[in-house]
Parts: C-alpha cells; sequence; structure tokens
C-alpha cells in the first residue's frame, strides 16, 4: 500500500511536469530577450527543445533505476523485443491510418489541430524538428504515459486502454478547435494503445519508446521530403 501511495504521487508528479515543462521556455525567452509575440517557428522549436531537454532530465533521473534494468534485458531480448514491438505497431499504425480516412471522408468537419501546428514546425527547420519531433517528444511521452502509468495500474488491460486514450486524448483535446475535433482520439489512442500493449507485453519500456521514435522519425522525414518535392 505504501508502494502503490508513492507511485501514485510519482506519476502525479511526472503528469505536472510534463503539462507545465513549457513554463521552462520563459528562461531564454528572458535571457534572450525575444519578443513572446512575435516568437518565429524557429524559435519556437529552440524553445521546445530546451524545455523538452529538462524535462527529460528530470524524467531519466525519476526513472533511472527502470531504465538500467529495462536497458540490461534489451541487450539480451533484442530480437524478441523488437519483433513483438514492430508487430503491435503496424496493428496499430493499420488502425490508425483507418480510422483517420473514414473520419476525413464521412465527418469532414473534424480537424486534426495538433498535426496541423506540428506539420507547421517541422517545415520550419528539418534537423531541429527531427529532434524535438522525433527523438526528444517520444521519449518523453513514454516515460510519461506509458512508464508512470503502468506503476499504478497492476492490471495489463486497463493500464494499456487508460494510457492508451489518455495519450490520445490529450493530443486532441489541447489543440481542439470543435467539439467534432474528438473523433481524432480514435486514431491517436489507436497508436497509444499500441505503444502500452508492446510495453506490457515485453515488460521493457525501451520497447514502445524505439517504436514510438521510430514512427515519428519517420513521419518527419516524409512530411519533410514531401515539402522538399512539392516546392
Amino acid at each position: 500500500m505504501e508502494t502503490f501511495a508513492k507511485n501514485i504521487l510519482k506519476t502525479g508528479l511526472v503528469l505536472l511536469l510534463f503539462f507545465f515543462s513549457s513554463l521552462l521556455q520563459f528562461i531564454p525567452i528572458f535571457l534572450w530577450k525575444l519578443d513572446i509575440n512575435n516568437i518565429t517557428n524557429i524559435q519556437q522549436l529552440f524553445l521546445t527543445m530546451f524545455s523538452d531537454s529538462i524535462l527529460l532530465l528530470i524524467l531519466i533521473f525519476l526513472y533511472r533505476k527502470t531504465l538500467k534494468e529495462d536497458f540490461k534485458k534489451l541487450k539480451g531480448n533484442l530480437y524478441q523485443i523488437l519483433d513483438s514491438g514492430i508487430k503491435y505497431w503496424l496493428i496499430g499504425l493499420v488502425v490508425m491510418m483507418i480510422s483517420n480516412i473514414i473520419i476525413s471522408l464521412f465527418i469532414t468537419q473534424a480537424q486534426a489541430g495538433n498535426e496541423e501546428g506540428v506539420q507547421e514546425l517541422i517545415h520550419s527547420s528539418s534537423f531541429l524538428s527531427i529532434i524535438t519531433v522525433g527523438i526528444l517528444a517520444p521519449i518523453i511521452e513514454e516515460l510519461t504515459f506509458r512508464k508512470s502509468f503502468r506503476d499504478i495500474f497492476e492490471n495489463k488491460t486497463l493500464f494499456v486502454l487508460m494510457s492508451g486514450f489518455i495519450f490520445g486524448g490529450l493530443h486532441v483535446v489541447l489543440s481542439l478547435n470543435s467539439y467534432w475535433d474528438l473523433f481524432y482520439i480514435i486514431p491517436y489512442s489507436s497508436l497509444g494503445i499500441a505503444f502500452g500493449y508492446m510495453y506490457a507485453k515485453t515488460d521493457n519500456i525501451y520497447t514502445s519508446m524505439m517504436m514510438h521514435i521510430f514512427h515519428n522519425t519517420v513521419l518527419t522525414i516524409v512530411s519533410i521530403l514531401g515539402a522538399m518535392i512539392i516546392l
């Protein structure tokens, strides 16, 4: 019971850090004397990278024991872990793609506001976007929504569903333009559920972390190349 209470407090702390980490961006804003009303996309990427880097260091410190233990298990079971990760990622990706197509065809009022914002930043700086969107964000999100949630939900099914739907929901709610946008919780959650399931299946945080990094990085590179071809 004492351990569970500690995990609850720790998860609460991690979620607070995740939601308010953007406040750290005021440090370079103050130091560089930036006008917060006229921040360019490249400056925003630098600010995001700054706050994400500090948040990641804090999360690594909080979960250093698990990260060390799971890394040891990763080296001894890399093939099995990658096999499970790729399999469940592909399932989540297919569900995400199909649901996205259905929403875009039949619910035209819905807009993926989060995706539009990410794409705008990606096209501002290829290198910085790969670091922030492709690497930093996935690691932070896996430690926040997978590792911290796994510590408080002993039931694997409940853990997978809760981490997946909360993960997907926040991606939509934080950039909500209308109630129709809530339909996009389905594709975002499908991938979140896939990440949660592969973590629960392998009992190794690096499984979902590696697949999340792979997913974001590939999509970021595809977006960059697509923009280059169009231009």
